[in-house]
């Protein structure tokens, strides 16, 4: 199927063709799969080999059929891939096509061994095209696995991290170094292409962030530690497995308020359909029922929905007939498209900044004008309160390596 191409896609395609290591880093809803799916029919690929994460699977074999994807392609899950490595191994691949390579940044971990270890499906593959709006979510560290298999360094990974991070005092790396920024972005530039949603559509708004400030009937009895913002931030980044029955009780405290203020916007035909995102299961089903028992048809995407039923929910919002989708951040904040809805709002924010705003992205579509606006529930004065104002701090202060 032929389909009308826009610069930004004609450049993107040729960047990729062009280049055996090459990172495609446009911002989230730009649309980096079709351009890597024409740049694999640019070069002829008779053989393509994509890993992506799992809810992505369906929408890649889509799209490869969609933008006349060459050859054959085999599409798998970064999971299914890990348990199929030894068959995949023997292939051989024109292209492997590793989607949202935010998740092959820890050196140790297996997945990212998988993709650019010595025996790794890059070892398979004549050329390695890795796709990603967000390269690294915490800091500079995250990118030498990629760099390292690129070419770009050839460095240790300690000797990378001390060149271009700094460290907190108990050993663990703190962020990148400011004055070696410019640096990492000298490296990237060697491999990468991005282009933001202003640059390929300059008529698009960008997505606006606001609060809704709601006051819960009951005080929370689980509290953070007393410190300062600069703690505050370590402390969420290390104990953000550690706090759940606070992060739970704050959540549980602003579903009711969100269920009336959503309930009354929907019967007032202020909102035709929106998106609610949050981090636990259990205030994220709290919500959902109470939208149900108003008569307003709301369904539930988290970690435990089947591949199968995670396709049928987004067919059934993208359509009209769920008015609300009630989403885990992590679930639907990749390879997912929401933009049926313009507004949607936070529950709670997931205490890794980044996968806030990809989250958000998944409501943006470049077929459309209309702005995305996204409500951040908060609990004014509460400890729930000062984390967002931190994780909002340090959203920008990712975003200035690339």
């Amino acid at each position: 199927m032929s389909l009308a191409l826009r610069p930004y896609q004609e450049e993107g395609r040729d960047f990729l063709a062009g280049r055996t290591r090459a990172l495609l880093a446009d911002e989230m809803r730009v649309g980096k799969a079709p351009q890597a799916i024409l740049a694999a029919a640019e070069i002829d690929a008779q053989h393509s080999l994509v890993v992506c994460p799992a809810i992505a699977v369906p929408q890649w074999e889509a799209e490869w059929r969609r933008w006349g994807g060459p050859g054959r392609a085999t599409v798998r899950s970064f999971e299914k891939a890990r348990r199929d490595l030894d068959t995949l191994r023997c292939g051989q691949y024109d292209v492997l096509i590793v989607d949202e390579c935010h998740y092959t940044t820890n050196p140790e971990a297996m997945r990212t061994r998988m993709v650019y270890g010595k025996d790794g499906l890059g070892h398979a593959a004549k050329r390695i095209w890795s796709l990603s709006g967000t390269p690294a979510k915490k800091h500079a560290a995250e990118l030498w696995p990629m760099l390292r298999a690129f070419g770009v360094v050839g460095c240790s990974y300690p000797d990378f991290v001390t060149q271009y991070c700094w460290f907190k005092q108990d050993g663990r790396i703190g962020g990148t170094k400011e004055h070696r920024i410019p640096e990492v972005k000298s490296l990237l530039a060697q491999i990468m292409l991005r282009r933001t949603r202003k640059q390929v559509a300059p008529q698009m708004p960008g997505i606006a962030f606001d609060f809704l400030n709601v006051k819960p009937v009951s005080q929370p009895t689980a509290q953070l530690p007393a410190m300062n913002d600069a703690e505050l931030l370590d402390y969420i980044e290390r104990n953000a497995a550690h706090e759940q029955a606070f992060r739970i009780e704050v959540a549980m405290a602003k579903a009711l308020p969100l269920v009336e203020q959503v309930a009354f916007a929907i019967d007032n035909e202020l909102l035709a359909q929106t998106v609610i995102f949050g981090h636990h299961v259990q205030p994220l089903l709290a919500v959902a029922d109470g939208l149900n028992l108003r008569g307003i048809a709301t369904d539930v995407l988290n970690g435990t929905t089947s591949a199968k039923r995670r396709v049928e929910i987004r067919e059934d919002f993208m359509a009209g007939r769920t008015r609300v989708l009630c989403a885990n951040i992590a679930t639907a904040g990749t390879a997912v498209d929401l933009s049926a809805a313009s507004h949607g709002f936070f529950l709670e924010l997931d205490w890794v900044p980044a996968n806030n705003v990809q989250a958000a992205s998944r409501l943006v579509s470049m077929a459309k004008a209309e702005p995305v606006t996204m409500d951040v529930v908060n609990w004014p004065g509460s400890p729930d309160d000062r984390v967002v104002q931190v994780l909002v701090r340090r959203a920008r202060e990712i975003s200035q390596l690339y």
